[in-house]
């Protein structure tokens, strides 16, 4: 694997509204596509939510492409999902955006070009090798390669506080049974075990995700494609069991009007909870040194620490736990609307395959490209860096997705577990809603 040092940068979450429109900054060049000569002046744009060091990646890139400029335009996510569709549909639009797998890529993907000519062209017949198959297929529809993954992130684990188990005196457990007893002892020291925002249906699916995962491998995503019900016995002890994290001590009171972020995050990165479960996308805010400063804003004093990440516990003795499930945590498509796609999938393989994915490992997000290792030089204990090793690992062995590809069914599941954790006696009711909206989609 290869690694490259650049200047550490962490960008947030853009969380001011974005007023300038997405139809507005089409390609500015008379230039035609293709070739050296006609890339100069060509001038690219590129929009998207989450892109972090976006300005050193456009300047990298730019360097790398005399001649070729880009304009990157930053969208808060729920003005980004209203704008991109008239602009890609437009004259104008943007040449290069960002999608997530599942129901985002399925609305957008038949406005996006088929990437495979272009890979085969610049990468050989043999392109696939250069990235997780996972990143791959959750980008594709059939034949068509709609995007390419631009950094990897998979759930399946929870992160826990090491100084906390010490004082307490307990270790990290491996399976529910275990996991009461650590709590008992966590919740008698005047702390919170599991923080958990149970406010959003993303979290509480990536419990159960992580709970049925254990039970049964790969069972949800038959149900997902509806070959299995949704209210099979199988998925009535799974929810049973997510169920318990409630009942039993586990997730702290009062999880259903909190949110994972920032309450329950915080709570855990100051020292009141022992255990959240999140996934790879949390190493970076935890692990290293400058994203556990910027984690640390959102609290009084300082981060507690350190921090490391095991499997999810399994809900039943003799089982293992779940092995991650995830994929590409966003993708990078070129609009078919584009003036240049020659230079826009210039771009694309930057951030996909060449220097952007440099950029990105040295952040200690986890890129898409298997030859790029994450950087670990800034790991706040030296002991983090296996940990980090074996998350990136696990990303080659996913169980599935974390996304589900379809948006009414993914309602529908984040429904069912907020009525069954405010009842768990509704549990085979709330499952036989979720089904029947299984059965009513066209898949």
């Amino acid at each position: 694997m290869r690694t490259r040092r650049v200047q550490r940068r962490f960008v947030v979450p853009v969380a001011a509204t974005i007023v300038l429109s997405l139809a507005a900054c089409g390609s500015g060049s008379d230039g035609g596509s293709g070739g050296d000569d006609a890339s100069q002046g060509v001038r690219l744009t590129m929009v998207g939510w989450n892109i972090a060091a976006a300005e050193e990646t456009v300047a990298a890139f730019e360097e790398e492409h005399p001649g070729v400029t880009v304009e990157f335009r930053p969208y808060a996510y729920n003005d980004y999902l209203q704008a991109l569709r008239p602009a890609l549909t437009g004259s104008d639009g943007p040449d290069v955006f960002q999608v997530q797998p599942g129901g985002m890529l399925a609305n957008y993907e038949p406005l996006a070009v088929d990437l495979v000519p272009h890979l085969e062209e610049s990468l050989g017949a043999q392109w696939r090798d250069s990235f997780y198959a996972a990143g791959l297929e959750q980008l594709a529809f059939d034949d068509k390669q709609a995007a390419l993954p631009g950094i990897m992130s998979a759930a399946g684990l929870v992160y826990y506080n090491q100084s906390v188990l010490d004082e307490v005196g307990v270790e990290v457990p491996t399976t529910f049974e275990a996991w009461e007893t650590t709590c008992a002892a966590v919740v008698a020291s005047g702390r919170q075990c599991l923080a958990h925002g149970a406010k959003d249906a993303w979290a509480n699916i990536d419990l159960f995700l992580s709970v049925i995962n254990s039970d049964e491998p790969g069972l949800v995503y038959d149900a997902i494609a509806g070959d299995t019900a949704w209210d099979a016995p199988e998925f009535v002890t799974a929810a049973t069991e997510f169920a318990s994290l409630f009942q039993n001590g586990i997730v702290a009171d009062g999880a259903a009007s909190r949110a994972e972020y920032p309450d329950a995050f915080n709570e855990f990165v100051g020292g009141g909870a022992a255990f959240i479960a999140l996934g790879t996308w949390n190493t970076a805010g935890t692990m290293t040194t400058e994203g556990l400063a910027l984690s640390a804003e959102g609290i009084s004093g300082e981060p507690s620490g350190p921090f490391y990440s095991a499997p999810f516990p399994a809900p039943q003795s003799g089982k293992e736990p779940t092995a991650l499930f995830g994929g590409p945590d966003n993708g990078w498509a070129i609009s078919a609307q584009s003036a240049h796609p020659d230079e826009a999938y210039d771009l694309v393989e930057f951030l996909t395959h060449g220097g952007g994915q440099d950029v990105q490992a040295a952040l200690a997000n986890f890129p898409a490209n298997t030859d790029v290792a994450i950087s670990t030089g800034d790991v706040v204990v030296s002991d983090q860096v296996e940990n980090i090793e074996a998350q990136q690992a696990g990303l080659a062995e996913l169980v599935g997705p974390r996304q589900i590809s379809y948006p009414d069914l993914e309602a529908a599941l984040g429904q069912a577990l907020s009525t069954i954790i405010a009842d768990p006696g509704s549990i085979e009711d709330a499952l036989s809603e979720v089904e029947q909206v299984s059965a009513g989609i066209d898949r």
